[in-house]
């Protein structure tokens, strides 16, 4: 499923560390995320990717791994499981 683009979804997301996808907000604007993986063994990151021709920015979220769910800008995701391989996610 990396590097799709998906809209209104109610399936699952998994991405393994590294591995990215772009989640479309509204009509024109996206977002891209990439698992960072875990930091530690109750904390996992999140990096999320902004960017616009050559310009962009990025930084990482930092969240509990007991986290059910997590606010990511104005979206909100069900965090279905986490561990230091993948996470799932569900919008």
């Amino acid at each position: 499923m990396k590097n799709e683009a998906y809209g209104y979804i109610s399936e699952e997301i998994t991405l393994a560390v590294g591995e990215k996808t772009k989640i479309k907000l509204g009509l024109v604007n996206s977002i891209t995320l990439i698992y960072s993986g875990m930091i530690s063994k109750d904390i996992f990151s999140i990096s999320l990717l902004y960017g616009s021709g050559y310009q962009g920015y990025s930084y990482n979220l930092y969240y509990p791994k007991e986290s059910k769910i997590i606010k990511i800008g104005n979206e909100t995701f069900s965090i279905v499981n986490v561990n230091s391989d993948q996470v799932i996610l569900r919008k």
